[in-house]
């Protein structure tokens, strides 16, 4: 779970750990609890000073605000907020009346001066007046004091008054110019420590940085509730998000930067040692790389609009783009497993269980539009009869349950569905006594009788004397809905696929070499999602 801070004002949240750099060392400490320690529970929330507040499961209070950066035996409740500027509250100081009357010492022999003002008839100001205001509990300052003769606005007649030693305090007449000049003791107390003072160094570079605002931004928008984070990212929430990246991130550090076929391809995405070099200083962190390369699968955002948002270079998002679709394909199309007979059965949901209990998957070929090749012989390749346009098709299988257990590389759209899964690899996960569903278009059965499993299909129609010449009897007619009911869970799931827009639009030419990495991405995702398929 995310933690945040309770204290109105700060943002401290550990989900910014991997974005800022003031966040590394943020610690955030619970609540006392109510059956322990309900008395130091209450001191906590009334130091907060919010009305009605009673604190939630994920609030915590951050280590910004405990003198010390934690709880300790002598500072154990949090005191450091912005109603109080971050400073530690006065302590009530014990001093005497001839501490209190000592304060200002008077060091010149005049018992009074009189000062001139603009205008106005001269006013003299006794020097026992000057005082030092000891109830006001605000810590005293080495400051230029100026004093004025008169008690009305629109005065001219100030004197300037230097300030002088902390161990010395007088009043002083120079009477060459009539100046007055006086100094008062002086008592301080700093508690901005040199983590506060970075921390303002990087909120005043983040404001006169226009461009690392923007992307700050957009980046807290995107990842701030679980809503946007499936709405911009297509991963179901927040906490997901971020155990995806740290399975990345161990890696990431020593990716290299896609730079042109022969130089990396997705075999060789990231160093395995870590020891050549990575290209170029990165102006973006691997969050923000990670980032980009989900809003573009997601969303499909143009290159150009990532870079306005991200503030970098149009080339520089399309090496991002190439580099860690490679990168994240080979991490997450080892987690596309074929699951075992035991699992499916263990999952399986009770429609399927009360009439089909043996299916171990759901097949089905699904395709994705591509923009119209140059050459004549690409056209005939992925030319479509089913779609009626250029496409790209590959063949997807799912569980029972609804998730993706594997799916092919593409092939272009004139291939027929029994060519592809007889050559895409999808016959080595079947085992004797599976049962496979499928749409009558695949004529698989065979391939299927070979490595002793079966097919269960929509029977065909037969031949009769009358209407059209085809019919189907009432059992026929019984079994096609009992399979048409239970295969649309494989079209729910390619629906799903295909709510990732760079799949569901159509996909220009220039992707074509990362492919086959965007859709098994997309595949991984959706199974990060809840079944499809309630139990």
């Amino acid at each position: 779970m995310g933690f945040l801070c309770a204290a109105e004002g700060c943002h401290s949240d550990v989900r910014k750990r991997g974005r800022y750099g003031y966040m590394q060392n943020v610690k955030f400490y619970p609540f006392p609890t109510k059956l322990k320690a309900p008395r130091q529970r209450k001191i906590w929330i009334d130091l907060l000073r919010r009305k009605n507040y009673e604190p939630k499961e994920h609030h915590r209070v951050c280590s910004l605000h405990f003198v010390g950066g934690c709880p300790t035996e002598k500072n154990p409740f949090p005191t450091l907020f912005a109603y109080n500027n971050y400073k530690v509250p006065v302590q009530p100081r014990v001093s005497t009346a001839v501490q209190k009357r000592s304060r200002v010492k008077i060091t010149d022999n005049t018992e009074s001066t009189d000062l001139e003002t603009d205008g106005h008839v001269n006013q003299q100001i006794p020097l026992s007046k000057i005082r030092t205001d000891e109830a006001s509990g605000i810590d005293e300052l080495d400051e230029e004091i100026i004093i004025e003769t008169t008690p009305f606005d629109g005065m001219a007649g100030r004197k300037h008054v230097p300030a002088v030693g902390d161990d010395h305090t007088y009043f002083h007449m120079d009477h060459a110019n009539k100046d007055v000049k006086c100094t008062r003791e002086i008592e301080t107390q700093t508690d901005t420590t040199l983590h506060d003072m970075r921390r303002f160094d990087q909120q005043t570079e983040l404001l006169n940085d226009k461009k690392k605002l923007m992307r700050e931004l957009f980046v807290e928008k995107i990842t701030e509730s679980d809503n946007n984070v499936k709405t911009y990212l297509g991963v179901p929430s927040v906490v997901t998000l971020y155990g995806i990246f740290a399975i990345l991130e161990k890696i990431s550090p020593v990716l290299k930067y896609w730079r042109g076929r022969g130089t990396t391809s997705h075999q060789t995405a990231y160093q395995r040692n870590g020891k050549q070099k990575t290209g170029p200083q990165r102006k973006l962190t691997s969050f923000h790389e990670f980032l980009i390369t989900l809003l573009r699968i997601k969303l499909a955002l143009p290159t150009n609009v990532l870079a306005d948002i991200f503030g970098t270079s149009n080339t520089r998002i399309s090496q991002i783009f190439s580099t860690w679709t490679n990168f994240m394909s080979a991490i997450f199309s080892s987690m596309l497993k074929w699951p075992n007979s035991k699992k499916v059965k263990k999952h399986m949901p009770s429609s399927f269980r009360s009439m089909y209990p043996k299916t171990t998957c759901i097949i089905d070929c699904t395709e994705f539009h591509i923009e119209k090749p140059a050459t004549p012989t690409a056209q005939a390749k992925t030319y479509s009869t089913y779609k009626s346009r250029n496409t790209f098709k590959a063949l997807v299988s799912v569980t029972p349950s609804g998730a993706f257990s594997f799916i092919s590389n593409l092939w272009g759209g004139n291939v027929s569905d029994r060519f592809i899964t007889e050559h895409c690899g999808f016959l080595d996960h079947i085992r004797k006594g599976d049962e496979v569903m499928a749409d009558r278009g695949f004529i698989i059965r065979d391939l299927l009788l070979e490595r002793g499993a079966s097919l269960n299909i929509p029977p065909f129609t037969k031949k009769c004397s009358w209407g059209k010449g085809k019919r189907l009897t009432a059992a026929d007619i019984k079994k096609t809905r009992k399979i048409a009911k239970l295969r649309i869970h494989v079209e729910r799931a390619i629906g799903r696929l295909k709510n990732y827009r760079i799949l569901s639009n159509t996909l220009p030419l220039k992707l074509k070499p990362l492919s086959n990495q965007i859709v098994k991405i997309s595949a991984f995702l959706c199974n990060l999602q809840p079944p499809l398929v309630k139990q």
